[in-house]
């Protein structure tokens, strides 16, 4: 069967979904009846369900196992691994869901101005939530910078370049790519400025979400993910072969531009098996419309009891470890699901 990929069936694809008619993370209201009203992308949450899911496998695994085996570690600093695309995935999803947040709140009044202010409080208070899960966590009165406040701060800063041409946002991320290409580079969920080295990855699912804009043809969207997909993976290789290392730790430039690649590439894979006709479990569906949830989940009831009641527990051998590992995240999803139809959520 030949699925177009023109207006008509983008929207058809849309409806077939029967998901509700909010944009990415927003409570459902009804919008004036001249602006058409952004939907749910189911794609974009399952992907985003994908990328939180294999976090929390990558993290806890490091809780319960007494050896990770290196195939399965991250954060390894110059030795890339698969599981260091996850984090970075999530940071590029929240450059999409961007758009479709201020296409719903710039189509009614007061107009373009709240939506960004409105998502700039959004973007704040993640930052807020990482310091204090962070600083609680490490028992210390000085805040602690983490992966919720880089998440935070990426948003912000793609906020404020929102509405620019595609050309400025994409000379924005160029300039940040070739800042942190050396001796700029640190720790990246260690302080705000080094922090800066992923907001390309946000910038670049801004650049791509336009594609998805008031219906848009899913051709614009497809041709926006390899075009991105494609010019990410030329600057990764011109940086590797300039003695840049692929590493996630510091947020390198040839890593931030590979891990745009493959994020870029991860989402249109997910759009491409919807349009083929693929169905997403409604429960990765649901874990993805509530990642944010399940990653704090994990701070209060894993991390916290880890850390601080029993830090200096005897972690298992391999096997028992990934029964663990794979019993938390799946109590950490379903806790997510359940705390999400009732209401109780972190937006995205």
């Amino acid at each position: 069967m030949i699925i177009g990929f023109g207006t008509d069936a983008w929207r058809a694809r849309r409806s077939a979904t029967g998901l509700d008619a909010a944009a990415e993370g927003l409570p459902e209201q009804a919008a004036p009846a001249a602006v058409p009203a952004p939907v749910r992308v189911a794609f974009l949450d399952a992907c985003r369900g994908i990328a939180v899911l294999s976090m929390l496998f990558a993290n806890l695994m490091n809780v319960f196992l007494r050896r990770v085996p290196e195939v399965l570690s991250h954060n390894e600093g110059d030795r890339l691994r698969a599981f260091d695309f996850p984090a970075p995935v999530f940071q590029f999803l929240i450059g999409v869901s961007l758009v479709l947040f201020l296409e719903k709140r710039a189509g009614r009044q007061p107009g373009r101005d709240a939506a960004q202010r409105a998502a700039v409080r959004r973007f704040v208070l993640l930052i807020c939530l990482g310091l204090l899960l962070d600083t609680v966590g490490s028992l210390h009165a000085v805040p602690k910078w983490g992966v919720l406040q880089t998440l935070g701060l990426g948003g912000v800063i793609a906020t404020g370049v929102a509405f620019l041409p595609d050309g400025s946002v994409t000379a924005v991320a160029l300039v940040l790519l070739g800042v942190f290409s050396g001796p700029a580079n640190g720790p990246v969920h260690a302080s705000p400025f080094a922090a800066l080295a992923f907001v390309p990855l946000t910038l670049c699912g801004l650049l791509v979400g336009r594609g998805l804009r008031g219906g848009s043809p899913r051709n614009a969207f497809v041709g926006r993910s390899a075009a991105t997909a494609a010019s990410a993976l030329v600057l990764a290789g011109a940086g590797r072969a300039a003695g840049i290392p692929f590493n996630k730790v510091l947020g390198t430039s040839s890593f931030v531009a590979l891990a745009t690649a493959v994020s870029a590439t991860t989402l249109l894979s997910t759009a491409l098996g919807e349009l083929a006709g693929l169905r997403f479990p409604a429960w990765l569906l649901a874990v993805g419309s509530n990642a944010l949830t399940a990653w704090v989940l994990q701070y209060v009831l894993v991390y916290y009891p880890a850390w601080l009641l029993f830090p200096a527990w005897h972690r298992l051998a391999f096997m028992p470890g990934i029964m663990a590992t794979v019993a938390a995240v799946g109590a950490l999803g379903t806790l997510t699901v359940a705390l999400g139809r009732r209401g109780i959520r972190i937006p995205i």
